[in-house]
């Protein structure tokens, strides 16, 4: 961590500097300043962490260098120093972000502490980043790998990777993905995200080559490399490069298929098993969308249609034995992009499947479990109208459970997972709300209104409105405290 410190005064800076090295091994001073200019120049050079910032030098004075530089140099932090207890200054200070200020002389302990607590802000927004990043990175390659790119997607690809001319997947097999990750990091020529999928570890690199000669050679070199370290049983498939972000999901389907049928030098499979007139017409990423919206509309017959076709598609370019393991990393792509719009399936056991009988039943169950779940939603809202229809009347969970025809737990567990409130809540609410309603619009006595929405005892419907308002009924009527007539 790199500090700045910025003082009129040469004495303040070079015991400030002492103070500094002395109380820590791991903070350098980068440079000093004895104005507001020379403090934006040595910013512009050191690009500091931190910044000592004396208030009242002659020129530009600390608050305007701050501001100069926040804009070049946004996640820079400031301490302020100023011989003045003054307000005005501190707010201003805190205008441009400032957390930090420190009245001179300056206490040694109070120095320490401030330097502490600018630097955990750094380190805490330095792993923030890092999260962030991750989870984009994981947005970007999900969306490429199940061919679902937007234009939010693009967006994100070309902010991150702005000198990005060509990409290509590996995906690596039967190996373990901590090893993985440990050996990119020390190996990998430029950047990459990569995700774990099922049994296999997909990576997308970035490269600002423009010639896919030359790529496809850093490619292999870099495969061949990886080979080296990983166990024996590994196989790595590569994928063509892409220059254009919507064809990269081909470059992923390329690899996949290469890991799993190619020529093997070192127990790697390497290579571009699909031809090149197949990858450009687009028919296996066509097929396999084609069949994932069928599945995704719960529509059997055809997403069956539509499996045949891909199935067959895939047994031109490739035997039994490793489509089945294609179909395999389909059938969890499949998976995660149904659980990511909220469809239950974890217990549908795809990694089981193993034959092309077994995959039609998958298709069968992925199906059947979207129907009911789509049912499900649909006797909610039979439910709803219900209440609403009725909720002047006396009625219980049993009786709307019968009238969409589902057992009362069943109900119980689908109502609450749909509304996000339990039965009983959720008609309170709904009597509450026309009560508030008949109060404010009405002229009807409080036990006409407890009637009206569904309660036969006044007293009780007064406890409970309070309970859900804070307001007794006359309260909610008459905002200022005065009671009706």
């Amino acid at each position: 961590m790199n500090i700045i410190i910025v003082d009129d005064e040469i004495i303040e800076r070079k015991a400030m500097r002492k103070f500094i090295e002395e109380s820590f091994t791991h903070i350098k001073v980068v440079g000093e300043a004895a104005n507001g200019r020379l403090a934006i120049e040595q910013a512009k050079i050191h690009k500091p962490d931190i910044m000592f910032m004396d208030i009242h030098m002659p020129g530009i004075d600390g608050l305007e260098a701050i501001r100069q530089i926040l804009q070049e140099l946004p996640k820079t932090k400031f301490i302020m120093v100023s011989a003045y207890n003054s307000f005005e200054y501190a707010k201003e200070a805190m205008k441009q972000g400032v957390k930090e200020y420190i009245l001179k002389p300056s206490n040694k302990q109070e120095t320490l502490e401030a330097i502490i607590r600018v630097e955990q802000e750094i380190n805490q927004e330095k792993l923030q980043l890092i999260e962030s990043q991750k989870l984009t990175e994981q947005h970007i390659i999900t969306a490429i790998i199940q061919n679902e790119q937007t234009t939010d997607i693009e967006t994100m690809y070309k902010n991150y990777y702005q000198n990005a001319s060509m990409a290509f997947f590996q995906v690596f097999t039967q190996s373990k993905p901590a090893l993985i990750t440990n050996l990119l990091k020390e190996k990998a020529p430029f950047p990459y995200i990569e995700k774990e999928l099922g049994d296999k570890h997909a990576v997308l690199f970035i490269t600002d080559k423009k010639s896919a000669h030359h790529v496809k050679a850093d490619a292999l070199t870099l495969a061949r490399t990886m080979s080296q370290a990983l166990p024996t049983s590994t196989t790595i498939g590569i994928g063509n490069p892409f220059a254009q972000l919507d064809k990269l999901s081909i470059s992923y389907q390329q690899a996949l298929l290469a890991s799993a049928q190619l020529t093997k030098e070192a127990n790697v499979s390497y290579g571009y098993p699909l031809t090149e007139e197949n990858v450009e017409d687009g028919t296996l990423i066509k097929l396999e969308k084609s069949l994932v919206n069928e599945i995704q509309a719960g529509r059997l017959e055809q997403a069956n249609d539509y499996f045949h076709l891909y199935y067959d598609y895939l047994s031109k370019e490739t035997d039994e034995k490793n489509m089945i393991h294609i179909l395999g990393e389909w059938g969890i792509r499949l998976k995660q992009s149904l659980e990511s719009q909220g469809i239950k399936i974890r217990d549908i056991p795809i990694l089981e499947a193993q034959t092309k009988q077994d995959f039609l039943k998958l298709i069968r169950q992925f199906c059947e479990k979207i129907t009911l779940q789509k049912e499900g939603n649909d006797s909610i809202t039979m439910a709803k109208h219900f209440i609403h229809a009725h909720y002047q009347e006396s009625f219980s969970l049993e009786d709307v459970a019968a009238y969409v025809d589902l057992t009362p737990t069943y109900f119980t567990k689908l109502f609450k997972e749909q509304t996000k409130l339990t039965f009983i809540d959720y008609v309170t609410a709904y009597r509450i709300e026309k009560a508030k309603e008949l109060l404010l619009q009405t002229k009807l006595s409080l036990k006409e209104i407890a009637y009206e929405v569904g309660y036969k005892d006044p007293n009780y419907f007064s406890r409970v409105f309070k309970k859900w308002t804070n307001r007794t009924p006359k309260q909610y009527r008459k905002p200022d405290g005065a009671t009706t007539k």
